[in-house]
């Protein structure tokens, strides 16, 4: 009987140590729970508290837009900033500050807007302060320098024109991209500059690099408006890039009449038209003159045909000077001049003008 009330002893206490190693691994991994559960869930004040994998996520799904991306100077430049995921930054306070100093400061300052300035480095700091969240904070920097960009058309004006030669179908045009990078009290060479030209927005991989300061461009057959930008920066500073650009739209060829005066020679100083008088004289010596045409020379490529009152002159066709006389023979009062003139290597570079001639047969 002894022998048997102990065995029931022992076995109780082997239950008893079983239950208490259990019920202690138990609580071991409630209280695990418990704390991650802790770190998942909201916080006191509504607020999540993000694991650092979470946190970084946050910072990739920061939208950030800067409009224009390279102003030019004194440009407003708005940078606006928004997320896709769980941060809410219309309830969170939100600074901008600029070479240092604080420009606006808020909850829901999404937004920022300012002036470049004529020259020197705006050092833009955006800074996001979530709560219970670290500080997420994005710099910019912007140094505005205008580039002066020239373009000459490779078309022919006469002698003496004050005008500047134009555009025309099937013409070329040179650009030349003139910076106005400084450093210190010295210019930034132009050897020192990467150029990138574009093209309606396209940009040209073979006219752009180190020390391409000029970009040619031949027009279509098609007469077609275009857009030619540069962007450039001086070699290592890309922060100080500055911008560029010229819409270029064709116009078409054009032709003049000048007076060619035994004496004097060409009268370049006005042109002529509409109906010339001339009175008691026999004759008329003039001369056409084209503007437009993809020609260095006048006499060179172009082909000139000439008509008197509808009736085609037989000349050359590389002359541009006629004497027109008066018909004594048959008494005829007017003579209607036309000239049409031509570029068979440029189909779309033509052009004509006519101009009338009155006599008087009566003297």
């Amino acid at each position: 009987m002894k022998n048997k009330t102990q065995n029931t002893n022992i076995l109780f206490l082997i239950v008893v140590f079983v239950f208490s190693v259990v019920f202690v691994f138990n609580s071991k991994n409630l209280s695990l729970i418990n704390i991650v559960n802790a770190q998942l869930s909201p916080s006191l004040d509504g607020s999540d508290v993000p694991l650092p994998e979470q946190v970084k996520e946050i910072k990739q799904q920061l939208d950030v837009v800067v409009s224009p991306e390279t102003p030019r100077p004194s440009d407003d430049v708005t940078i606006s900033v928004e997320t896709y995921g769980g941060l809410d930054l219309n309830s969170t306070n939100i600074q901008w500050l600029i070479n240092g100093k604080q420009q606006l400061r808020g909850a829901g300052e999404k937004k920022f807007t300012f002036n470049v300035g004529n020259s020197g480095v705006s050092n833009v700091v955006l800074n996001i302060f979530p709560k219970n969240q670290p500080q997420i904070v994005r710099t910019f920097t912007f140094n505005p320098s205008n580039i002066d960009l020239l373009w000459e058309a490779e078309t022919y004006t006469p002698p003496f024109y004050r005008g500047k030669a134009l555009f025309s179908p099937e013409s070329s045009v040179t650009m030349v991209a003139i910076p106005n990078f400084v450093n210190g009290n010295s210019r930034v060479s132009d050897s020192n500059v990467v150029y990138k030209w574009s093209l309606d927005r396209e940009v040209q991989g073979d006219n752009s690099g180190y020390g391409k300061n000029y970009f040619k461009y031949t027009a279509d057959i098609i007469p077609l408006d275009r857009t030619i930008d540069i962007e450039a920066y001086p070699s290592g500073q890309e922060s100080r890039k500055g911008v560029g650009s010229v819409d270029l739209s064709t116009k078409k060829s054009f032709a003049l009449f000048y007076e060619d005066n035994p004496t004097n020679g060409i009268m370049f100083n006005y042109s002529l038209g509409g109906q010339i008088n001339l009175g008691s004289r026999n004759d008329s010596k003039i001369s056409v003159f084209p503007y437009n045409f993809s020609t260095i020379n006048k006499d060179l490529g172009l082909e000139y045909t000439w008509y008197v009152n509808s009736e085609k002159i037989d000349i050359p066709n590389n002359t541009n000077t006629v004497t027109i006389k008066k018909n004594t023979i048959e008494k005829v009062n007017n003579a209607g001049v036309l000239v049409d003139i031509s570029n068979p290597t440029h189909i779309m570079q033509t052009t004509q003008n006519s101009i009338d001639f009155l006599f008087n047969n009566n003297q």
